[in-house]
């Protein structure tokens, strides 16, 4: 059953063509690699889900279609490419992941509307639900640290504790990868595999690097302002499309960051 349908989506800037007929599918429990070089619109279409930014097409979520997926909106856990906090906001990490205790309560009272389209949520009574969200993720002993002492993996694994918390459906993650040491980006991936199998939610994951996405996807979908590739993992190694488009957008990264 699919949790998200993407139909002809479409965005014009300025006459300009950012996505250009996007049509995709993501399935409940599925681990969806998005992979795209940079400016190709990862993010755009992030956006557009979220219903942050205006575009042509039809998006559904849950099996409600565009103005309408406004009230299923919550179900979906969303860590942006860039999020930062200054390092003197007196917040501490356990207060930070606690503040999804008011958006589970809110999502408990439209749990009825995805159980008449056929998808279950139900909210878990549980005693201590951020200390047991931060052990998850392996941040139990940054519980007290402020917000803004944490390393760049740190901080994505306190985002993470904190959608845990509100226990999404689907989780969206922009490029949560880049400036991850090789530690850092291994724990991520082994807990966003973690999160997909024993929680069962769907993750929607982009990123630059193929061979990541490789390891750690059931699927993938290849973006370069319109869709070259959707299908699995095997699917993708034999595609003479992807490996022509993986080359382009390797050069182009590489002049980009070269130029």
């Amino acid at each position: 059953m699919s949790i998200l349908e993407v139909k002809d989506l479409t965005v014009r800037r300025n006459g300009n063509i950012i996505l250009d007929r996007i049509n995709l599918n993501v399935d409940e429990g599925e681990l969806l690699g998005i992979l795209g070089p940079n400016g190709a619109g990862k993010t755009t279409l992030f956006r557009c889900i979220l219903a942050l930014e205006e575009c042509e097409g039809s998006i559904s979520l849950f099996g409600y279609s565009n103005s309408k997926r406004l009230k299923v909106l919550p179900f979906v856990g969303y860590l942006p490419q860039r999020f930062s906090i200054d390092a003197n906001f007196p917040i501490t990490v356990k207060e930070f992941v606690g503040t999804a205790l008011t958006t589970l309560r809110y999502m408990s009272k439209r749990a009825y509307m995805l159980k008449a389209n056929g998808y279950e949520w139900s909210i878990r009574h549980e005693d201590n639900v951020v200390d047991k969200a931060l052990d998850t993720v392996g941040l139990g002993y940054a519980k007290h640290r402020r917000m803004g002492l944490l390393s760049g993996g740190e901080l994505q694994r306190a985002l993470i504790a904190r959608v845990i918390v509100s226990r999404p459906l689907i989780l969206i993650l922009d490029e949560p990868f880049n400036a991850l040491d090789p530690d850092a980006q291994t724990r991520l991936y082994e807990l966003l595999r973690m999160l997909n199998k024993d929680m069962n939610i769907t993750i929607v994951v982009a990123a630059h690097d193929l061979m990541l996405l490789m390891r750690l996807a059931k699927s993938i979908a290849c973006i370069n302002k319109r869709l070259y590739f959707h299908g699995s993992k095997e699917e993708c190694l034999s595609s003479d499309l992807l490996v022509r488009f993986y080359s382009e957008s390797a050069m182009h990264i590489h002049m980009s960051e070269h130029g």
